[in-house]
This record gives structure tokens, sequence and C-alpha cells, in this order.
């Protein structure tokens, strides 16, 4: 018999949104400026999952 974890969507979501950051980060700094631009996007959709995973279920 398996036995199975629950897995947090948000948290995936979390995590892919970091990696995304540091890569824009990392292409900024040390190529081409212009990924700065990128953060305009990114960075508040990192802000909206981190407010999501410690918001109360059923909280509006």
């Amino acid at each position: 018999m398996q036995t199975r974890e629950r897995v947090s969507i948000g948290g995936m979501i979390l995590l892919v949104s970091v990696f995304a950051n540091a890569l824009i980060l990392r292409a900024a700094l040390t190529g081409n400026p212009s990924w700065y631009r990128a953060l305009y996007i990114s960075v508040p959709l990192l802000l909206i999952a981190i407010i999501g995973m410690f918001r109360k279920p059923g909280a509006k």
C-alpha cells in the first residue's frame, strides 16, 4: 500500500515564482539589464502567491 502526501498547489506556485525571479535577477545582473523589466510582472505574482499561501481558507 502506498502512502500519498498532500502537496500544496500554492507551495509549488510559490517555488516556481521564486526560481523565476532568481533567474531573472541573474540574467539582469550578469547579462542584459533589460531583463529588469520582467520583474514588473514576476514580483507582483510572487507577492500574490505569498499572500495566498498564508490566507485562511474561506476568508474574503
